[in-house]
């Protein structure tokens, strides 16, 4: 392809003339041909028009002469120049509002009034959009007003006018629409109305859902209105739509006209008042939503190792929470869980709610008998006091282990009388009936996992501290009556986990359920570390009672019981009670043998619990023992009688633990479910928030959670409400069991299974990490591993017991932490400062602690590697031994500090770092002495530039710390190990004083090193402080001289030392509106500029690309920081940006050379779709590849115009849920305004899944006030690509479902698609409006066809729905008027979309409704017609294959 600039003495004629060989002679007429052309009725017919124009005008002028006196035609009129080049298709009367016959003054008179109005100097104080908007009107009006302000273009005018008017006669096609861009008329109605004076602002309280604030929404309402017409006042309604923005602010307030009318007055102006109404369980607190009630756990959440719960939101929004529970091994269940979610409220606010663990003695949770009605069973469940009978009947689906299904569950009142509807609330009901024939239940059933829940449960409770201290107390009383009592108060808080598996929660129904579950887990591998546990604490395996279905026998029925069950006479339930036997049935009575073992048992378990209250838990007198070891006495300050009091009046304190929950991917992408409705997922977590240390008292430690988010925005509304609760109720169950193990994360929080077998041969070894290997030792192995461990046992004796000595220097380094964070010193004898120095020791013994465990690590670690290459090398085990005994640095390897060194200072630990970066910097340095002993090696070198580099990062950790003097000396011996390295010079003037010239000179070699951004931020900022001994203008010369010489660092130091010698720019002061004068804006302007030029030399394009945008930004005419801004752009791979940047430098200078090669390079990268944004648009290719067939529609809507507002609200007005899983093709002219193709896409956007959408002719018009915003229509393409890469509009191929495609095709027309005559013709201006850098009529149809070829090497398969703005076939039909045909398409189009092997082609353009198959390919238009807010969409494909089908946008 080849693109050529723009050339205005071009004549296409003749270039069809030179190129195809046509001569003048040979369409030279004979005579005779005259003769019979004159003849013709094609000349007869346009004799005919000229007469009709000429009897026009004249008519015209006799009219004007009569009401205008000063009005006198001339034949010159004709032949004198125009005072605008105007367009014959547009009425300049409607636009000033005149007649078509008014005099001169009645124009003059005319356009000053609306002057007034539309003048620039009288639009102050608007907003940015106001203003563009009347200035386009004012220079509408102006060019009105040159038009018939002056009498000779004024006539000639009015005669083009006519000439059109009597071709539609004499021709008998339909005349064109005249077209305005606004009627003045009805601006001077306004006018009229506006002189009166202003009505009243009527408030009007409008009440909505808090939904519509959340999720947004239209809020619709009629209002009766006094209406005025021909002065007979009468009342009509008018409807309101009201808008209300997602995450307003309440109330909302929305002003507009439309109050009652009135004769004297304007109308009234009613501000409606929008506030949500009170919500059943939510309350709004600014932009934070708060649950009303407190989310109730389950009575044992305190006793399981992970936390599961939901909440319900908004209506259409579920959470569900999961994660390592804050509260195990809590006291009780006092802990209060407070968490909060940003992303489920109101814009920026969080979702805020309190869970505690419920209570079942207390008001909270009800506990609840369920007894069957056929198998006589009976069970327990607990259920909240205001709980409805759904929530019921999911607590009991849950204790049966019943998969989610309403029809097994029957649920009546314990009197036999149904409950009305699933949300009717329980009240006093605490014991109901379910029906046990559908389930044939004999007994409660107890899976593996229920068993080790409810031992795990039991067990951790077990394990507290509290639970020790308390069952050395009831030892002591063993064998009475007071044992029993203490028991039963000890086990309190662990009987609501009998309810797990349906017992009565008391201390005789949790000891029934652990026999059972111990009995259950007899045959599993730790079934016997289980039963050894348990029987410490008084529990024992036993084998619960074989349960029977019972036996029912038929009984004759009397003829009187016959008559009455026949005509539903009877009971409603016979069998429910025992007053009302089933007369068809009954059990069959046990045998005495049957009825003895069951009493037998009976008495057993009976004397065995007995037994068990005097007794039990005696066996377990080693544990309260080891608990008394382990708590051991307060020694230090934890025995002062101050700290005593303080803790005592801690435990008094109810604990709580504060979750903050982010979005866990930083975009807060969702994942979408092909559900009906439609849901998605959204996720959660605060893994990022769990390195905050807790100092507030009874603030618990917060653990790894995880929530995510079921959002269905179609359940908010009242008709999807009812799919909603289906799909919730189907859906939540499987996201429970599931959704959090897809999260990888959340997957590394289950304990990790060990293998049966081992993983490796007895010869081989492994590698576990980076770092560990392990191997199988042989018998001197063992023996020299047992020593080890012996000498690792003996340091970590010593470490012990030397522990205490060291609690002095541990306080120290304590208070010393304390007093630099406060930054004054402190009085410790204050028990708030002993709080606060307790938590730093804390915190000092447990950094002290992981670096011995890290160094003990590291030399367990090198020993193995060491003792394997020793074996390889010599096969002599004793080698290790000397290897052993080494230095102390040599121990500990140097790469094993870095990883720590960079971890400690990723998380902010510099005082860490710093440490681990002298271990590296000691190991090296130990390796630099052996190695100069000897002979100089390459690898001395190599010793050098690392102890540099470990140099330099502890010079920066100190430089946190503010240890500038032990910094500077880190750093200066880096810079004199490495002298030719930048970073180690950023150092030394990092640690040096600000300002000073050390610092400076510092930072200049770093800059000449390295020029990095980091680097001449450091030398301006000290040049700044310091200043720099040179004006601006001499060390501008000199980086010039260093670019000309090819020294880039230098350069850039020398610009960056100018750039700090020009003062800054000055600032405004707040509430000032003048005009700042810059005297200096010009040089920051050139050494910005310069400085982005040798930053694009030096290949550093992003720090080129910011330094050419602020010389860009000093707002200067200087184009040679566009072009720079350009270089450093196509540098990074932005070529479209690049492409503006040099077509805004040729808009001040259009013969700048490197502009136009920069151009040129940019018209021939974007094609190839290399850039950064091209990068991210075939990212989006494969998104829905698996997408199933059937969930998706695709829709067509060309020639949307939506700067027309009947069209806007037509947009608006589609339903807000109903093609969410839709697709829709927009094959172009949505708007010709970027304000109105912005607005469009924005709109359309929030309708439908996917927009596809291709900018067609009319986007490409630059009108009035764009032409300053854009260079050429090009730039505006590359702004409406860059638009719908921001909203989520696509732009580029893509699949929608699996097998489906959609391909956008870039295209133009050219002259050769008029097959009749396929020659451009000069007279015809096509889109004028458009500015083309390139031959409008042969080259930029290429260009548009060259954007597609990479789309077209994709591999489609499957139906393939391609669309073009244009034509792609002569055939299709199009409008021959005013020769479009020349303007309507593109043959060569048709080529690429069968190349892409299309099956269905939608394109537009053409307002000619159409849908045929052509060679196997379906072409289809379906313009919009503007009918009106019920005008349908047509669909293409409905989801399995191709279609026409009109549905509904409501």
């Amino acid at each position: 392809m080849s693109v050529t600039v723009y050339d205005n003495t071009y004549s296409f004629r003749q270039n069809e003339l030179a190129t195809k060989g046509i001569q003048h002679g040979q369409h030279k007429m004979s005579a005779e041909q005259a003769k019979q052309f004159e003849a013709s009725p094609f000349m007869a017919k346009a004799r005919q028009q000229e007469d009709y124009t000429s009897t026009l005008t004249g008519e015209r002028d006799k009219t004007r002469k009569k009401t205008d006196k000063d009005f006198h035609p001339t034949d010159d009129d004709w032949t004198a120049s125009k005072a605008f080049d105007y367009d014959k298709g547009v009425s300049y009367y409607i636009v000033l509002g005149v007649d078509e016959y008014a005099t001169l003054e009645e124009v003059k008179k005319a356009y000053k009034k609306l002057s007034l109005l539309y003048h620039p100097d009288k639009t102050a104080g608007l907003s940015k959009e106001e203003k563009e908007e009347k200035a386009a009107i004012f220079i509408e009006l102006k060019n009105a007003y040159l038009v018939l302000g002056d009498q000779a273009t004024r006539r000639q005018y009015d005669k083009d006018r006519d000439f059109v008017t009597a071709g539609t006669e004499v021709n008998g096609y339909m005349k064109r629409k005249e077209r305005a861009p606004f009627d003045a008329t009805e601006v001077m109605k306004k006018i009229q109305e506006h002189y009166k004076p202003p009505g009243k602002e009527i408030d009007v309280e409008v009440l909505c859902k808090l939904e519509k604030f959340f999720y947004g929404g239209a809020k619709q309402l009629t209002r009766n209105r006094v209406v005025i017409q021909d002065f007979q006042e009468s009342l009509q309604p008018k409807h309101f739509r009201l808008d209300v923005p997602k995450g307003a602010d309440e109330p909302w307030e929305c002003k507009t006209k439309g109050g009652d009318m009135h004769h004297d007055t304007q109308a009234d102006t009613l501000r409606f008042i929008v506030a949500s109404k009170p919500h059943k369980v939510l309350e709004r607190r600014n932009s934070d939503l708060i649950v009303k009630k407190e989310v109730l756990l389950r009575p044992d959440a305190h006793l399981q190792p992970f936390l599961n719960t939901e909440v319900n939101t908004v209506a259409g929004r579920t959470i569900l929470l999961w994660g390592q529970n804050p509260l195990y091994s809590q006291a009780a269940s006092a802990a209060v869980l407070n968490v909060s979610i940003a992303g489920e409220a109101l814009d920026e606010g969080r979702l805020r709610f309190q869970a505690k663990v419920s209570r079942p003695s207390g008001d909270e949770t009800a506990v609840v008998t369920v007894r069957t009605t056929y198998t006589k069973i009976t069970f327990f469940v607990g259920v909240s006091t205001v709980a409805t009978l759904q929530e019921l009947s999911l607590a009991v689906q849950d204790v049966l282990e019943l998969p989610a299904d309403d029809s097994l569950v029957k649920l009546t009142r314990d009197s036999s009388e149904p409950f009305e509807s699933n949300e009717e609330l329980l009240g006093n009901d605490r014991s109901v009936l379910l029906d046990g024939k559908v389930l044939s239940l004999c007994e409660v059933p107890m899976s593996l996992r229920r068993a080790r829940e409810l031992l795990g449960a039991v067990a951790a409770f077990a394990g507290a501290e509290s639970f020790g201290l308390a069952l050395g107390k009831c030892e002591k009383s063993a064998g009475s009556m007071e044992h029993g009592r203490l028991l039963r108060e000890l086990w309190e808080p662990a009987c609501p986990s009998a309810l797990l598996c349906g017992y009565e929660p008391s201390l005789e129904g949790l000891r029934a359920a652990v026999q059972r579950a111990l009995w259950l887990l007899r045959e599993e591998p730790d079934a016997g570390v289980l039963q050894r546990r348990f029987a410490e604490l008084g529990f024992v395996a036993k084998q619960p009672q074989t349960a029977k279905m019972p036996r029912r026998r038929k009984l004759p029925r009397p003829d009187v019981e016959s008559f009455l069950i026949r005509n539903l006479l009877g009971p409603e339930k016979w069998g429910a009670e025992e007053q009302w036997p089933d007369p068809g049935s009954e059990s069959e009575p046990e045998d005495e043998t049957e009825r003895s073992r069951v009493q037998k048992e009976a008495e057993e378990e009976s004397r065995d619990f007995e037994n068990f209250l005097r007794h039990g838990g005696s066996g377990s007198a080693h544990s309260s023992d080891r608990w008394n070891r382990r708590l051991g006495v307060a020694f230090g300050a934890a025995a002062h009688p101050l700290m005593q009091k303080r803790a005592s009046r801690r435990a008094l304190l109810t604990p709580h633990c504060n979750l903050e929950l982010e979005p866990l991917y930083g975009n807060g992408e969702s994942l979408q479910l092909f559900t009906k409705p439609s849901c998605f997922l959204h996720f959660y977590s605060n893994i990022r928030h769990l390195k905050t240390r807790c100092s507030e008292p009874g603030l618990l430690e917060p653990t790894p959670v995880f929530a995510v988010a079921i959002c269905c925005p179609t359940g908010a509304k009242r008709q999807g409400c009812e799919e909603w609760r289906r799909l919730r109720h189907e859906l939540l169950p499987m996201l429970k069991q599931g959704i959090f193990m897809l999260l990888a994360p959340a997957r590394a929080l289950l304990p990790q299974p060990l293998l049966a077998a081992p993983a490796f041969s007895a010869d081989v070894s492994y590698r576990v990490s980076g770092d560990v290997k392990v191997a199988r030792l042989d018998e001197k192995d063992i023996e020299e591993e047992k020593q080890s461990v012996d000498e690792a046992a003996a340091d970590l004796t010593q470490e012990s017991e030397g522990e205490e000595e060291n609690n002095a220097e541990i306080i120290r380094l304590a208070k010393k932490r304390v007093e630099e964070a406060r930054g004054a010193p402190c009085d410790f004898e204050d028990l708030e400062d002993l709080d606060e120095l307790e938590e730093a020791a804390e915190a000092v013994r447990s950094e002290l602690r992981e670096q011995r465990l890290r160094r003990r690590a590291a030399r367990e670690v090198w020993q193995r590697e060491t003792r394997m290459q020793c074996q390889q090398k010599s096969g002599r085990v004793e080698a290790f031994s000397t290897a052993a005994v080494s230095a102390d640095h040599k121990a500990d390897p140097p790469e094993l500090w870095k990883r720590l060194a960079v971890e400690a200072f990723k998380r902010g630990d510099y005082y860490l770092a710093q440490l681990y970066y002298s271990k590296e910097a000691a190991c090296h340095g130990q390796f630099a002495q052996e190695e100069q002993q000897d002979e100089p090696t390459p690898s001395t070198g190599s010793s050098n530039h690392l102890l540099s580099v470990s140099l330099s990062n502890r010079s920066l950790c100190l430089v946190r710390l503010h240890h500038l003097e032990a910094a500077l000396e880190d750093a200066k011996k880096a810079a004199s190990l490495r002298p030719d390295w930048g970073r180690a010079w950023g150092r030394v003037g990092a640690a040096s004083t600000p300002g000073s010239p050390e610092a400076r000179e510092a930072w200049r070699k770093a800059v000449e090193l390295d020029p990095t951004a980091q680097h001449t931020q450091g030398l301006e900022e000290s040049c700044r402080k310091g200043g720099v001994g040179q004006g601006a203008r001499s060390l501008k010369e000199l980086g010039i001289e260093a670019f000309r010489s090819r020294e880039w660092g230098k350069a850039i130091a020398l610009f960056t030392e100018a750039l700090a010698a020009v003062p800054p720019p000055p600032e405004r002061k707040e509430g000032d509106s003048s005009v700042l004068r810059d005297d200096h804006g010009l040089m920051r302007c050139i050494l910005f500029s310069n400085r982005s030029a040798a930053f694009a030399w030096a290949k550093i394009f992003e720090a080129a690309a910011l330094d050419a945008e602020r010389a860009v930004a000093e707002g200067q005419t200087y184009p040679k920081a566009y072009c720079r801004l350009g270089l450093a752009l196509l540098g990074c791979g932005k070529h479209e940006q690049a492409y503006v940047a040099f077509a805004e430098a040729l808009r001040s200078d259009p013969k700048n050379q490197s502009s136009i090669k920069g151009r040129q390079a940019c018209l021939a990268m974007v094609p190839r779709w290399t850039s950064q944004a091209a990068f991210s648009r075939r990212w989006r290719f494969l998104r829905d590849a698996e997408r199933p067939l059937g969930t998706s529609k695709v829709f067509t809507l060309p020639e949307l115009h939506f700067d027309r507002g009947s069209n806007e609200a037509w947009a608006h007005g589609i339903h807000a849920t109903k093609f969410l899983d839709d697709i829709l093709i927009v094959p172009g002219n949505i708007g010709s305004s970027f304000r109105a193709i912005e607005r469009a896409l924005t709109t359309l956007r929030t309708k439908f899944r996917r927009v596809f959408y291709l900018p067609g002719n009319h986007e490409m018009w630059l009108q009035n006030i764009e032409i300053q915003k854009f260079p050429d229509s090009l730039c505006k393409l590359w702004t409406i690509l860059e638009l719908c890469d921001k909203l989520g509009i696509d732009v580029a191929p893509a699949a929608i479902s699996r097998g489906v495609y959609v391909v956008p095709l870039f295209s133009w027309y050219n002259a050769e698609f008029d097959v009749a005559d396929p020659y451009p013709d000069p007279q015809l201006e096509h889109d004028r409006y458009a500015k083309w850098p390139m031959d409008a009529q042969h080259q930029v149809w290429r260009f548009m066809l060259a954007m597609n070829r990479a789309a077209l090497e994709k591999p489609y398969h499957g139906t393939v729905i391609t669309f073009s703005h244009f034509v792609p076939r002569s055939e299709l039909p199009v409008s021959k008027e005013y020769a479009l045909q020349k303007a309507a398409g593109c043959a060569e189009l048709d080529e690429q979309l069968r190349e892409a092997r299309s099956t269905c082609h939608v394109y537009g353009h053409s307002s000619k409704k159409f849908g045929k198959v052509i060679d196997e390919v379906a072409y289809i238009n379906a313009p919009h017609s503007g009918g009106g807010l019920e005008e349908p969409l047509t669909c293409v494909f409905n989801g399995k294959e191709l279609c026409s089908e009109i549905i509904g946008v409501h």
